[in-house]
């Protein structure tokens, strides 16, 4: 009677863990797609001061030696804030398009699914400037990653302490 009670007790703790882990994953589901909603100005407005930045100071500091790994960190830094907004504007698309089950599906594959499942959702519904608004942060975000990339591996070595030019 002990091991039927115990196995009985067992089986309805299993299944309240799967149901709180359940809960859980919804709640953390609605909690990103509220997170992006609200930080998604707050990400724009950063991106677009990122991006002038970018245009008027590290861009004129490619053309000197001594700056450029200057200029590749902050062109590498920014990728990352221009990411997290391509991340989070796919979140919005993803789930305004078709809902949470792609949302769902995107975060399954690793969290960056999100991207295509949007990048797919716009196309097949026809919104044709959410497909150019996320190809062109799709430029923008690797663009920098990769020329940021670049400039660092330009960048002089040094050598106890001297710059070689």
């Amino acid at each position: 009677m002990k091991d039927k009670l115990k196995n009985a007790f067992q089986g309805v703790l299993g299944c309240a863990v799967m149901v709180g882990v359940l809960i859980l994953a919804i709640f953390l589901l609605r909690g990103v797609v509220w997170a992006s909603d609200k930080a998604l100005p707050w990400l724009n407005l950063a991106s677009e001061i990122v991006l002038a930045i970018c245009i008027l100071v590290l861009l004129p500091m490619c053309i000197f030696r001594t700056t450029r790994p200057w200029a590749g960190t902050g062109f590498y830094l920014s990728s990352y804030l221009f990411g997290l907004t391509l991340w989070a504007f796919s979140c919005l698309v993803c789930y305004q398009i078709w809902g949470y089950r792609a949302l769902i599906f995107g975060l399954i594959l690793g969290g960056v699914g999100v991207l295509p499942v949007a990048f797919i959702a716009s196309v097949f519904t026809g919104h044709w400037s959410l497909v150019r608004d996320l190809l062109l942060q799709v430029l923008l975000t690797f663009g920098a990653r990769s020329l940021g990339t670049w400039l660092l591996s330009r960048a002089p070595h040094q050598e106890e302490g001297n710059v070689d030019y």
